[in-house]
C-alpha cells in the first residue's frame, strides 16, 4: 500500500511539533506506537525529547514486555515500564461493559503522572482512524483525559500505519494485534484470573501451527478457540494435538468458532444503542 507523501508529512509534523516540548508516549510495542516512537527518535533533538512508558499489568500478553523493551533499546529511548494490579478497580474485576473505559483511565494517570514529575507537555498514544469505528470505550477515556493521538489526527488507518512502519523498516509492522487477556472474557462475569497463564500458554501453542490470528475465549468451562477462516486447515490436522494440549493446561470442553477470528466478537452481545452510548462517535458509522 502506498501512502500519499502530504499525509506521511502530516504525520511528522505533529510528531516535531509534540517534541518541541517533549511528552510521554504510552508505549505497548505494537506496530501503532512504534510508528510513533520510530519518528520521534527520528526528529527529536535531545534523547530525552520523548519517554516511553509502559503499563505491564495482570492482563498484559506473554512476550509483550520483552517486545516494548527490545524496540526502546533499538530506538535508544528510555521506557518506563510501571507494574500495575488493574484488578484493584472493581469495573475491571468484574468486566464491565465499559471495562475498557475504566482500564484506560485507570492506567493513563500514571502517563500523566510521570508526564508532571518531568515537566512534559503531552501524554501521547497510538490511537489510529480506525480505532473509533469500532467499540472501544477506553478510546472515549483516553479523549476525556486529554492524551494526543498524531496517527488519528493525521488521518491514518491501521493499514497505512502498517505500510509506513514497513517503509520505516520497523520490525513489528506485520505484528499482529495483542489487546489484553480480559478480552478473553465474556461482559459481567468476574474474570478468573487463575486462567490467564493457561490462557497464554494455550495461545502460544496455537500459533506453533503458523497461525495468524489466536484468540482463546473462555466461557466457565467452555472454551472457544478463534482463527482465522483461511487458517482452518492448519487447525484440522491436528486436533487430537490441540485437544490434549489444551485439556492438559484445564479446558474442559474445547470449540473451534466456525465464525472463525474476528476483533472484538465478545462485542457482538452489546446492544447497538449500549455501544453507541458508550462511544458516541461510533453514530457516524451506523
Amino acid at each position: 500500500m502506498d501512502i500519499d507523501k502530504t499525509k506521511k508529512e502530516k504525520l511528522d509534523n505533529i510528531v516535531k511539533d509534540l517534541l518541541k516540548e517533549k511528552f510521554v508516549l504510552a508505549f505497548s510495542g505494537g506496530v501503532d506506537s512504534s510508528l510513533i516512537l520510530k519518528i520521534a527518535s527520528m526528529y527529536r533533538e535531545e534523547r530525552n525529547d520523548v519517554v516511553a512508558i509502559m503499563y505491564n499489568t495482570n492482563t498484559t500478553p506473554d512476550g509483550d514486555l520483552e517486545n516494548a523493551q527490545s524496540l526502546a533499546r533499538d530506538m535508544d529511548v528510555e521506557l518506563k515500564v510501571v507494574d500495575i494490579d488493574v484488578f484493584d478497580n472493581e469495573y475491571i474485576k468484574n468486566n464491565t461493559i465499559d471495562r475498557c473505559y475504566h482500564c484506560k483511565s485507570f492506567l493513563f494517570e500514571q502517563a500523566f503522572k510521570l508526564k508532571d514529575e518531568l515537566g512534559y507537555k503531552y501524554v501521547v498514544d497510538g490511537s489510529n482512524l480506525d480505532d473509533k469505528k469500532v467499540f472501544r470505550p477506553g478510546v472515549r477515556a483516553l479523549n476525556d483525559k486529554g492524551v494526543v493521538s498524531p496517527l488519528e489526527m493525521a488521518g491514518f488507518s491501521k493499514n497505512m500505519v502498517r505500510a509506513y512502519a514497513k517503509e520505516l523498516n520497523l520490525s513489528v509492522y506485520k505484528r499482529p494485534s495483542a489487546p489484553c487477556l480480559a478480552t478473553r472474557f465474556p461482559y459481567n462475569h468476574l474474570i478468573d484470573t487463575d486462567k490467564f497463564e493457561a490462557i497464554n500458554k494455550a495461545e502460544t501453542f496455537l500459533k506453533t501451527f503458523d497461525l495468524k490470528n489466536v484468540r482463546l475465549r473462555v466461557y466457565g468451562d467452555n472454551t472457544r478457540i478463534e482463527v482465522d477462516r483461511d487458517d482452518f486447515d492448519k487447525i484440522f490436522p491436528h486436533i487430537d494435538e490441540i485437544v490434549k494440549k489444551l485439556k492438559g493446561l484445564g479446558f474442559t470442553y474445547i470449540n473451534l468458532d466456525l465464525e472463525g477470528y474476528r476483533s472484538g466478537s465478545m462485542d457482538e452481545v452489546v446492544d447497538e444503542e449500549e455501544k453507541i452510548k458508550l462511544n458516541p462517535w461510533l453514530a457516524n458509522e451506523r
